[in-house]
């Protein structure tokens, strides 16, 4: 199942907002929270998201059934 509590994190950190991604996804706000709650992003916005706001491919990958060492992309 998609995990995204360390995606959140790292919008929380850059002070990256919802609307933020929306605009720049060409998306509404609405469609931006669901992904961010259960869809996930496609692979095409997952680049754009990467190139604009630095955030490891990692973060949107994450799995959280696995004992990994967070500093990997912290």
């Amino acid at each position: 199942m998609y995990n995204n509590q360390y995606l959140k994190a790292y919008f929380t950190l850059k002070k990256i907002k919802q609307s933020d991604i929306a605009e720049l996804l060409g998306k509404s706000t609405s469609t931006i929270r669901r992904k961010n709650d259960d869809l996930g992003f496609t692979q095409k916005e997952i680049l754009l998201i990467h190139n604009k706001y630095n955030i490891p491919i990692e973060a949107f990958f994450y799995d959280n059934t696995e004992h990994k060492d967070n500093k990997d992309f912290l």
